[in-house]
């Protein structure tokens, strides 16, 4: 028998649809001969969490650690690392979030793996895993056959249709934090105000390094909130500290499919452009005419973005 062990770190932002998605990817393995288990890591103090399709899986266990662990990379590669030696596991999958990917290559090595960073879609052909990832900084598409091979996938394609499962609550297991040389003291993450789960959204609006400070950004937050859209980020408005990483958008943060994808303030690097390839509709606000993302628009305005959404928004109502 064939074993796979699914990964979740959950927290309060946690979504029946991050379940879902898992429970799906799930099934489709069981055609391929997997058995699944999935592996909840809870916050400190979690007496219990709910898992939505919890049936799907084999065997749901949730455990959590005594004392903060930052992002938990490393207590979660503890606690992956002991669940695929338990289980006989050769698969293993996660979401391919940042955190995830702190975590998810040492355990590949460890076990000698293959690591899918960002796994777009995944497959059955002839009871083997068939995955496609991004490549070449996302300007081509790979297509992995992983046949037996042992793998490590962290999937960052769209939200999957959720199959017919049953909700099971499972009791949280307290997990005793090693003491290492390096100890985690405090965290303090940045305010999350930006609405809308990214993962999912039908409108995103997204802001870049041409807002221009964290004091404008309520600008993009404001506009998304009018419109009823998502708040996204390019990666040098989540470097500058202006938006949580959970925001980013693009190659090195999540990918996106939405009816409408709102670009403001963002020149286009490629790594951004690799993760809204599959919008629907894409409008550009920038000030620079030559900026690259004006390449790919459906829609292009050259302007003062402040003044741009200050109007849209009048007409808005």
């Amino acid at each position: 028998m064939k074993n796979a062990i699914f990964v979740l770190h959950s927290t309060s932002e946690t979504r029946a649809l991050e379940f879902a998605t898992l429970a799906a990817i799930a099934e489709r393995l069981g055609n391929a001969g997997y058995t699944s288990d999935l592996l909840i890591v809870a916050a400190p103090g979690e007496s219990g969490v709910d898992v939505p399709y919890g049936s799907m899986f084999r065997t749901v266990t949730a455990v959590s650690p005594t004392k903060p662990v930052g992002d938990g990379a490393d207590f979660i590669l503890h606690m992956a690392s002991k669940a695929v030696s338990d289980a006989g596991a050769s698969v293993v999958v996660g979401f391919g979030n940042l955190a995830n990917r702190n975590w998810a290559p040492q355990l590949a090595a460890a076990i000698d793996a293959e690591f899918v960073t960002s796994c777009e879609t995944l497959s059955i052909e002839q009871d083997s895993i068939l995955v496609s990832a991004p490549a070449m900084g996302g300007m081509v598409m790979k297509i992995l056959a992983l046949g037996n091979r042992p793998s490590v996938l962290l999937y960052s394609g769209e939200a999957l249709p959720a199959p017919e499962a049953n909700e099971v609550s499972v009791p949280t297991s307290a997990v005793e934090v090693e003491n290492n040389t390096v100890r985690f003291i405090s965290s303090e993450a940045l305010p999350d105000s930006g609405g809308l789960p990214l993962r999912g959204a039908t409108k995103v609006v997204s802001g870049g390094l041409g807002i221009g400070s964290s004091e404008k950004w309520r600008v993009i937050e404001e506009f998304a909130a009018k419109v009823g859209a998502s708040v996204g980020a390019s990666r040098a408005a989540v470097e500058m500290g202006w938006v949580p990483s959970s925001r980013q958008v693009g190659f090195s943060g999540q990918k996106v499919s939405p009816e409408v994808y709102v670009a403001v303030g963002i020149s286009g690097a490629v790594h951004h452009l690799a993760g809204i390839g599959g919008a629907k509709k894409i409008v550009a606000v920038n000030k620079d005419p030559e900026a690259a993302i004006f390449k790919i628009a459906d829609v292009g305005i050259v302007g003062d973005y402040e003044q741009i959404l200050a109007a849209a928004m009048q007409k808005l109502g």
